[in-house]
């Protein structure tokens, strides 16, 4: 079923008209407004697979630099041959960014931060259920990431489009989100 739900799913964000796709960035940003991010140090935020329509978590980190200036932003470095990431501190004006084989921007070089003073994530995904279960790619990159993080940090997902009607099976090592974005709410777990 994930098989499927993930093709499915690929394919509509694929057929979102460029309007379309803006204007649910626009409302993700909204419902990200409406949570008080005062209790935060450093988020994790992913940069968009553009190719894809990924929601432009570029406009996210832009609403954070106006609005939340205390928050610290990581973005990861992946190494594809261990099938990790590394966390590494955004800085506004200094990051120089890369696009890697998958078309995923990634910074060249900069601050390794350590896994457990990350206190909360945005993570990627192309379908959700109403369980907190979450599809991504496949890779398991995500997984293990957050399998490292604190128990009490805040796991996020971002999906252009609400919740499957049907609930999926996770694998025992895939990790639930607390909460996900969608442009007409938040969901809680």
């Amino acid at each position: 079923m994930k098989k499927v739900l993930r093709k499915d799913y690929l394919l509509k964000r694929e057929a979102l008209s460029n309007s379309e796709f803006w204007k649910l960035n626009s409302k993700i940003i909204e419902q990200i407004s409406k949570i008080d991010w005062s209790r935060y140090h450093f988020v994790h935020i992913f940069l968009p697979i553009r190719e894809r329509k990924e929601i432009d978590t570029f406009e996210i980190i832009s609403f954070f630099k106006e609005n939340c200036p205390h928050l610290k932003l990581v973005i990861p470095r992946t190494d594809f041959v261990k099938k990790t990431m590394e966390n590494i501190i955004f800085d506004y004006e200094l990051t120089i960014l890369q696009k890697n084989k998958f078309h995923i921007p990634e910074p060249v070089f900069g601050e390794v931060l350590p896994v457990e003073k990350i206190d909360a994530v945005f993570i990627p995904l192309l379908t959700f259920d109403l369980k907190g279960n979450r599809i991504g790619y496949g890779g398991g990159f995500y997984d293990r990431f957050l399998a490292n993080c604190q128990t009490d940090t805040f796991k996020i997902g971002l999906s252009l489009f609400p919740p499957t009607k049907e609930s999926f099976e996770n694998e025992s090592f895939d990790i639930k989100m607390d909460a996900c974005i969608t442009p007409e709410r938040t969901f809680y777990f």
